[in-house]
């Protein structure tokens, strides 16, 4: 060789003999490792040749003088080169050399190859200039050559030779060489294009009979054989067939171990028939695939499956592996047979074995490629028709993704590897299956035609993309961003506002990986759609998610979510929403921060165009409320939502969450309170809800809505929003809606299917229409005393009790009337003007609420200076006829408060108001008209002469005589009071008939000196100082004055000194107080029963004979008889000691009793 290496040296007239010799070397297995050189130096003497013979001018045949040197035949030499050609994909000069020497040397080849070579030689060499090839694009190129070389040759017996020279070669290479690799594969393309059938098929029974001389028997055959069938696959399903039926393979296993020579098992046989599908002509293997190749190697499989012809779990993992290889195969021809009506009949078959498979795998390592394989199996079996249902589409994904996502870290699964190898060898498993994992639900997904069905398939990862485990979520969100991204083509109607709510936020979460692969998928989603984003400014954005800074995160994350916010389809804003905020319920707490970012920036860009999806939106905030308060962070967020969409919407918002059910609940208050707060809303809300209850109030009648809006003012209000400038409205329309809402019950509600979250100690609250009104308005009026439009009512807090009871509402109405701040004149005289109508509404309820808050308004001087209650004044004196006794008890209040705001229309209307009041004295069935006529009598004739009252005088006088023993001590009090003032109004004509009046009265002023009410008793103290004059008893005033010391008489001892005055004086009218007398003893007062005997044994011992003849001394006796059964000791002491005075008084005149 040394010479040989010398010899690229020589000069160009060397001998033609010199490179033929050469040549020898080139096919003998020993001599490859100076193969480098040897193409070189015959490369040198063939083109040395090649010149001289063109100077020359000679044949262009080149001329080989071979003398005793036995050449390679040109089967031999192609064969040999063809091998060594595989070298090139590695890189080796050797391999280039080879197919160098292909280029020069067609002619020795065969003749034919001249031109085709000239053709195909150049372009085979393209590929190897700068840079190595695909091993797999160079090997079928060169098979591709060998192909159509045979084909120009069409020599049968050339082919056979080249066949033979192949399979002389099997020994010179390693099996697991890249060159042995080939020969099989050559081999098989040489048989494939052999005309000569029974040599075929006698060379592929040899191969099967003796595999051994393959070397891999296993790799061999199975090259040989399908690459044979791409033309006579007739002939090798045949072959194959007739080797089934006549081998024993447990004899031929047997005989295996005592020659040392391995034989094919059915195993083996699997592989073939899989290979014998995949490279066969496509339109003949759809009409062979289930009868002769896929029930073949089911029944295979099923044999190799059982011991003692029973089928058994079989855990053989080559027989697995070659299984799944053998059907994959299967899968991929018939797929690429483009037969778009072909029925795969054993899809399902297929597909089962291959989820039993991944089923056996354990869930806590990684040690076989069983998962990997079956999942590529499943992907190629899944195109096929005829198509699975969705639910099988959705059992099949998620039985693959509960064995491969739950399992432990990669860097666990790596620890059950014992080598650096076995560690290597793991994560390419790990690798494989993932991605194998993705690329099934990438083609399972978007081979389905409807939308709906690919959502329901992704929903899949769902939860493997919240997982708490974020190597879960890290496997879920690398292959979702595998099944989004890579110009996809989804269905026209695909919906990616769910996912991108799901996906977004995770642009924040704990992995760079995922931080990644959420951005990817999120902008994928948006590309599916056809919407171009700011792609350049967006993927440098995406590379800053690789800070580990959660502020940076925090920061890329919102500005990309301004940017994809932008292209949300608008209908699916809702659905991103709600995935947002199914985000801020489990989230991390960064993830938690960018759902929010994401919600609020989608809520910003789109909001405008949201009034159709508004019900829906607020609904699904509302639901998430009771979990998200539990969490500070994200409740904020859900409020500012709530703000935002407020800002585009108040009045859908108003409305909405007006429907919620009374009363309101802490999430709806709580939302209330966050337009509340916001500065932007605050009065439009405010402005909104006022307009919406006067809506509900046109009509006098208050329904649940109004109530609803009445609840909604109290929280705006109670947040502190200033009511200044609504303050005369609001005002009328609460106390109109409390009025409306007396004595309501609140219809059922229907039931909530809303989730609850109560806190320890809550109780559901029972709605109480009147109750939620009034706490508005008192909510109202607390903020009104802080803004100076009010002050402290006398009743303190009973006021809102009297207000809500439609017994005392008219009480708590005056109560709230005299809180107004009458200095702010410009308030009062709007509350005036709105509240005017009341006085002649429909509502009875609101007739009296106005008439009850004007009668405490009619005392007031400066509202009649500025206001307009003349009008007021008339309607009053029209409801105090009114036969409602409350309307009339407020109307008659307001005509006597009339005498403190406006004395001159006292003056001026004294007829009308003189007649009204005084009707009010006949209502005897309500004391309460009668107490109020009284009062209102007094405060009107204090203003009026006596000229002005003498018509009425008589009147007033003998009706307000009836209520002296009244049983309210109002009724009573105001009927002495009134009494007393009616004596400076008698004039010359009243004097003696009031004198008479008095005489009538006397006993009852003197009686209820004793009262229960101490001030009753001062009053009859002061009524009878003013009336003695009358009777011309002023030498009364003696016995009167020791009532006004601090000592009080002794009831005994007063009417003792009383009577011996009045007997001196006037024995008419001691009788007369007698006559009187008799009517106290059943009096219901213990005192006034007392002071009557005591009275009555006054005058018996201050009468003269003449009277106590006159005296009925029988019904005397009987009735002081019986008060000595009285209950009171008192009473019984007293009707003793007059029953004793009687007696002695009888005596003292000789009258027997």
């Amino acid at each position: 060789m040394k010479k040989n290496k010398q010899s690229l040296h020589l000069p160009l007239c060397l001998p033609q003999v010199l490179w033929p010799r050469i040549l020898t070397f080139v096919v003998p297995a020993e001599y490859t490792g100076t193969l480098d050189h040897l193409f070189s130096i015959i490369r040198t003497l063939v083109m040395a040749e090649e010149r001289k013979r063109q100077s020359a001018k000679e044949s262009t045949a080149l001329i080989v003088s071979t003398g005793a040197v036995k050449l390679p035949s040109p089967q031999q030499l192609l064969a040999r080169l063809l091998v060594i050609s595989m070298l090139a994909s590695l890189g080796k000069l050797c391999g280039a050399g080879a197919i160098g020497l292909l280029k020069i040397l067609p002619e020795m080849i065969h003749p034919k190859l001249v031109d085709l070579w000239k053709t195909l030689l150049p372009e085979l060499l393209q590929p190897l200039e700068g840079k190595n090839i695909s091993i797999v694009l160079w090997e079928t190129m060169l098979l591709q050559l060998l192909k159509e070389s045979l084909w120009k040759i069409s020599d049968t017996a050339w082919t056979i030779q080249l066949s033979r020279d192949f399979n002389q070669q099997m020994g010179s290479y390693s099996n697991t060489s890249i060159e042995k690799k080939f020969l099989w594969k050559a081999m098989g393309t040489t048989l494939a294009s052999c005309q000569d059938t029974n040599f075929v098929s006698s060379q592929i029974k040899e191969f099967l009979i003796a595999p051994h001389q393959l070397g891999d028997q296993r790799q061999g055959i199975t090259a040989i054989l399908g690459h044979c069938a791409e033309n006579h696959l007739d002939i090798v399903l045949k072959v194959l067939k007739t080797f089934q039926n006549q081998e024993k393979f447990f004899m031929n296993r047997c005989k295996s171990i005592f020659s040392g020579k391995k034989s094919l098992t059915k195993t083996d046989i699997m592989v073939i028939y899989g290979a014998v599908a995949l490279h066969a002509p496509k339109q003949q293997l759809l009409a062979r695939l289930d009868r002769d190749i896929v029930s073949q190697v089911l029944s295979l499989y099923g044999q190799c499956s059982q011991i003692l012809g029973m089928s058994v779990m079989n855990k053989d993992i080559d027989l697995q592996m070659s299984f799944t290889r053998s059907i994959t195969e299967i899968g991929i021809a018939v797929q690429d047979a483009e037969d778009h009506n072909f029925q795969f009949s054993y899809k399902e078959t297929l597909i089962s074995y291959m989820l039993d498979f991944i089923r056996d795998e354990p869930l806590d390592s990684l040690a076989s490629p069983v998962r990997w394989k079956a999942l590529i199996a499943i992907r190629y079996f899944s195109k096929l028709k005829p198509k699975l249902s969705l639910n099988d589409h959705l059992n099949i994904l998620e039985e693959n993704i509960r064995k491969l996502l739950p399992l432990p870290p990669l860097e666990s699964l790596k620890n059950d590897g014992q080598t650096d190898r076995d560690k290597e060898h793991i994560k390419f498993l790990y690798e494989r299956s993932m991605d194998a994992l993705g690329k099934l639900l990438r083609t399972m997904i978007w081979d389905n035609v409807n939308a709906e069905d690919c959502q329901e398939m992704f929903n899949l990862l769902r939860m493997w993309l919240v997982s708490q485990k974020q190597w879960e979520r890290e496997r879920a969100f690398q292959i979702t961003a595998k099944v989004l991204t890579n110009d996809i083509e989804a269905p026209e109607d695909f919906k990616i506002g769910s996912l991108l709510g799901l996906l977004a936020p995770h642009c924040c979460d704990t992995l760079p990986t995922i931080r990644q692969a959420a951005a990817s998928s999120a902008i994928a989603l948006l590309s599916i759609k056809g919407i171009h984003l700011e792609v350049e400014r967006l993927q440098g954005l995406q590379e800053g998610l690789e800070s580990d800074d959660v502020q940076v995160q925090i920061k890329i994350s919102s500005k990309i979510a301004k940017i994809v916010s932008k292209s949300i389809p608008n209908e699916e804003i809702q659905m991103f929403l709600e995935e947002t905020l199914d985000g801020l319920e489990s989230l991390n707490p960064t993830c938690t921060t960018a759902c929010g970012i994401w919600m609020i920036a989608a809520l910003k860009e789109q909001g405008v165009a949201l009034e159709d999806q508004l019900l829906e939106i607020l609904s699904s905030i509302y639901h998430h409320m009771p979990v998200l308060r539990q969490k500070e962070e994200s409740f904020q967020f859900v409020l500012e939502a709530i703000s935002q969409i407020a800002s585009f919407h108040m009045e859908a918002v108003v409305v909405n969450l007006l429907q919620k059910p009374l009363p309101f609940d802490r999430d709806t208050k709580t939302l209330w309170k966050a337009l509340a707060e916001n500065p932007a809303s605050s009065g439009k809300v405010m402005r909104a809800l006022v307009n919406r209850l006067e809506m509900g109030l046109e009509d006098d009648i208050a329904g649940t809505d109004a109530i609803s809006v009445a609840c909604a003012i109290q929280e705006v209000v109670s947040w502190g929003s200033p009511v200044t400038r609504l303050y005369p409205e609001l005002f009328t329309l609460l106390l109109k809606l409390v009025s409306c809402t007396l004595g309501q019950k609140m219809p059922t509600a229907p039931l909530s299917h809303r989730r609850r979250v109560m806190q320890k100690g809550e109780r559901q609250q029972v709605a109480d229409p009147c109750r939620l009104s009034t706490a508005t308005l008192k909510c109202l009026q607390a903020q009104a005393m802080r803004e100076g439009l009010a002050k402290e009512s006398d009743e303190g807090d009973n006021l809102w009790t009297l207000l809500s009871s439609p017994v005392t509402h008219h009480v708590g109405v005056c109560a709230l009337a005299r809180s107004m701040a009458v200095w702010q004149h410009g308030v009062i005289l709007d509350i005036m003007e709105q509240l005017l109508s009341s006085l002649t509404s429909s509502s009875e309820y609101y007739r009296i609420t106005g008439t009850a808050f004007f009668s405490e308004l009619m005392k007031e001087p400066i509202l009649w200076k500025h206001g307009n209650l003349r009008d007021v004044l008339s309607l009053m004196d029209q409801s105090a006829w009114d036969s409602n006794a409350i309307l009339r008890q407020m109307a008659i209040r307001g005509l006597g408060n009339t005498a403190s705001g406006a004395p001159h229309k006292v003056k001026k209307h004294k007829q009308i108001m003189l007649e009204s009041v005084i009707r009010g004295l006949y209502h005897l069935a309500r004391t309460e008209v009668v107490c109020e006529s009284l009062k209102a009598l007094k405060k009107i004739l204090e203003l009026l002469t006596d000229r002005d009252v003498s018509f009425y005088f008589k009147e007033i006088v003998l009706q307000t005589r009836t209520f002296f023993e009244d049983e309210q001590d109002d009724v009573r009090l105001t009927a002495i009071f009134l009494f007393e003032d009616m004596a400076s109004l008698t004039g010359r004509r009243w004097k003696i008939f009031f004198a008479e009046e008095i005489k009538k009265s006397l006993i009852s002023f003197l009686l209820h000196l004793w009262d229960p009410n101490p001030k009753i008793g001062a009053a009859c103290r002061d009524v009878l100082m003013v009336c003695i004059p009358f009777l011309g008893l002023q030498e009364l005033y003696g016995v009167l004055d020791h009532l006004l010391d601090n000592d009080l008489p002794r009831t005994r001892d007063f009417y003792r000194q009383f009577c011996v005055k009045l007997a001196k004086k006037n024995q008419e009218i001691l009788w007369i107080l007698h006559t009187h007398s008799f009517t106290f003893f059943t009096s219901s007062w213990e005192t006034i029963r007392s002071a009557a005997v005591k009275l009555t044994d006054a005058i018996v011992l201050n009468l003269t004979s003449q009277y106590v003849e006159l005296l009925d001394r029988e019904q005397l006796t009987t009735r002081l008889q019986d008060l000595r059964q009285d209950p009171c000791i008192s009473v019984q002491r007293a009707a003793e000691a007059a029953l004793q005075t009687l007696l002695r008084r009888c005596k003292e005149i000789s009258i027997t009793l």
